[in-house]
């Protein structure tokens, strides 16, 4: 599910063109203040910008995001930023280069543009630039776009009540898995599972909230979650991605991965917390409850285990059938939970997280 109309190829083409647009707009008057104040250095620093953008932005996104991330992951964090601080230069002076041919229509500026006095400004500024673009992507990928977005509006400076769906996904038999594999094999398919859920979280709107070992938490705000039957079409839509990769997993670790999950929704305070490491955390029996809805499905052999509460306001995908747990006694818990066990398949292919698809652990 990486192809063009995935929903990380969708946020990177959003990302690419707001990286155009605030381009656009800061080269031109750069160029006014550091050149010259004419219309037609207004007009080059706005083909300079799109092109130079359209190149540096393209590479970030699909090329050092997609097609090489895998590489990139296995370098230093260090090796990483020079490798594409080096690459990101030669594509700003390759792109500034065509914009200057083109407004001239003399091909000798591809190579004597190299030489222009008005690099002396333009290089520092554009080293800036892209330094704040690669740091962005970067925090994206270690704490969330939604997250960082969070800390920089200040959304949860102040705690704030909220209602919100929470999911936990937990790995079945890690221990014996990680006894049986070791700990740096089991950690890789850990990794390659973790990966794998990132496009059906995306899909489905959700965000990571945290990975606590061998369990994952998504959420949702509440409106996000329900709309479509996000918060249930994401833990199938998972499956569909693991399961369509069965042959590979078999292959590299002699197992495909079997996941079980408890979701539920409600009220939460969130806020954030901490001084020498902030993070946003959230607090309430949403998440003690999911949790506990997410062991009795690894303990009982279920798929999904939902609250009765949070499934009367979800109109259930096709092909996802419901079946009544009964009132539970919840470890933590002292009023009883109404809870509904869903399995079936999504709407990309036929899917069950059952030991007659995935072998026995």
């Amino acid at each position: 599910m990486s192809g063009a109309g995935s929903a990380r190829a969708r946020i990177q083409r959003r990302q690419l063109l707001a990286v155009v647009l605030v381009t656009a707009v800061l080269v031109p008057v750069f160029n006014i203040v550091t050149d010259r104040p004419t219309l037609a250095a207004a007009v080059q620093g706005l083909l300079d910008a799109v092109l130079i953008s359209l190149l540096v932005g393209g590479y970030l996104l699909f090329v050092r995001e997609g097609v090489l991330r895998g590489r990139f992951r296995r370098l230093g964090f260090g090796a990483t930023l020079v490798v594409n601080s080096a690459i990101v230069l030669a594509l700003f002076l390759v792109g500034r280069a065509v914009g200057q041919v083109i407004t001239s229509l003399q091909p000798r500026r591809l190579l004597t543009s190299f030489g222009d006095a008005h690099l002396v400004y333009a290089l520092p500024f554009f080293v800036i630039l892209a330094l704040t673009v690669q740091f962005l992507l970067q925090m994206n990928r270690m704490i969330g776009a939604n997250v960082l977005r969070y800390f920089v509006t200040g959304v949860y400076h102040r705690p704030r009540r909220e209602e919100r769906i929470v999911l936990f996904l937990d790995l079945e038999g890690s221990t014996h898995l990680a006894e049986r594999l070791g700990s740096t094999t089991y950690f890789e398919l850990l990794r390659r599972f973790v990966d794998d859920l990132t496009e059906p979280v995306l899909g489905c709107e959700g965000e990571i909230y945290q990975y606590a070992g061998d369990e994952v938490v998504i959420t949702w705000p509440h409106d996000r979650g329900v709309r479509a039957a996000n918060c249930v079409r994401c833990f199938f839509e998972i499956g569909d991605v693991i399961a369509a990769g069965a042959a590979r997993y078999g292959r590299d670790f002699g197992v495909v991965p079997r996941f079980r999950g408890g979701l539920h929704g409600g009220t939460v305070t969130a806020g954030e917390l901490g001084d020498l490491r902030q993070q946003i955390v959230f607090v309430g029996d949403v998440l003690n409850t999911a949790a506990r809805l997410e062991e009795y499905a690894k303990r009982t052999g279920r798929d999904l285990v939902v609250s009765g509460t949070l499934l009367e306001r979800l109109e259930l995908p096709a092909g996802i059938a419901s079946v009544q747990c009964g009132e539970l006694e919840l470890r933590g818990k002292e009023a009883r939970v109404v809870a509904y066990a869903l399995s079936g398949s999504s709407r990309l292919a036929g899917w069950s997280n059952s030991p007659a698809v995935y072998p026995s652990l």
